[in-house]
């Protein structure tokens, strides 16, 4: 019979932050990821699944990439599995920084395709941040720390029309204008690159809350991380000192013993020679 094509999925993985060159060695980090398929990178920012060039999302520092596997078939496969997930859990208002972001879509897709996960580490720190999310207001989970307002023209994955991305900057805008004013797209830019910068997009201040909210975020997240492993090394800690103390203990009452057990001897000895 004829043979299947099989097509190659990198995982591309990307620093947002410098603390990331010492969490990386623990197994953690701050990181932004995409699936690279045929030369197009794939991945999920607020406004949906979009398609990206690879190894290029400004504002994230590339880190590596490494090789997922092959998926029996082409463009076909790819796109009915994008579709699947841009149905599904990973819809244009589905963006959530702890519990539904980038890296949790590009382990979605490489399991659509290849029944198999990304490195648990790339996304560790949003599991653990999950247990304190009820805490962090739902306008910074809500905004991607990749991408960002501004104008130009963007694709989404899977179509070649263009799209608006309605975020809390162009809301804003639209509502002063007009209400049949057109929305402008979260990516932009030459090869709809990530938030890259245009004359159009509105001056400082919503970029810089968008980023101090993020770097908030990221200082949670590394204060629950660092409060983690600061409690693990703490119970080991704990764990070696009671292995410790109840060594010693046992090492004292076996001490005791013997010397009660010689004394008792002297004793018998004593009186033994006083009968004679």
């Amino acid at each position: 019979g004829r043979t299947r094509m099989k097509t190659k999925i990198f995982l591309n993985l990307y620093d947002l932050s410098p603390a990331n060159d010492y969490l990386y060695q623990v197994g953690l980090g701050f990181h932004h990821s995409g699936i690279e398929i045929n030369g197009t990178e794939y991945t999920f920012a607020t406004g949906g699944i979009f398609e990206t060039p690879p190894k290029q999302a400004p504002g994230a520092r590339f880190r590596g990439q490494i090789e997922l596997g092959s998926y029996d078939g082409g463009m076909q496969e790819l796109n009915q599995a994008l579709d699947e997930l841009r149905h599904g859990d990973f819809g244009p208002n589905n963006y959530n920084l702890i519990q539904r972001n980038c890296n949790h879509f590009a382990n979605a897709l490489s399991w659509k395709l290849l029944r198999q996960r990304i490195p648990p580490y790339v996304n560790r720190l949003a599991d653990i941040g999950n247990c304190c999310s009820c805490l962090l207001p739902k306008a910074m989970l809500e905004d991607a720390p990749v991408g960002g307002s501004g104008g130009g023209s963007g694709q989404q994955s899977g179509s070649t029309r263009s799209f608006a991305v309605p975020t809390n900057a162009t809301m804003q805008r639209a509502g002063a204008s007009s209400s049949n004013a057109p929305r402008q797209p979260t990516f932009s830019g030459k090869g709809h690159t990530l938030g890259a910068p245009s004359s159009s997009s509105p001056s400082g201040s919503s970029a810089t809350s968008s980023s101090n909210n993020s770097s908030s975020i990221f200082s949670k997240l590394a204060s629950v991380a660092s409060t983690t492993i600061s409690a693990a090394t703490a119970s080991s800690s704990a764990g070696n000192q009671a292995s410790s103390s109840s060594s010693s203990s046992q090492e004292n009452l076996m001490d005791r013993r013997e010397k009660a057990r010689k004394a008792a001897l002297a004793r018998l000895e004593k009186n033994s020679n006083k009968q004679s």
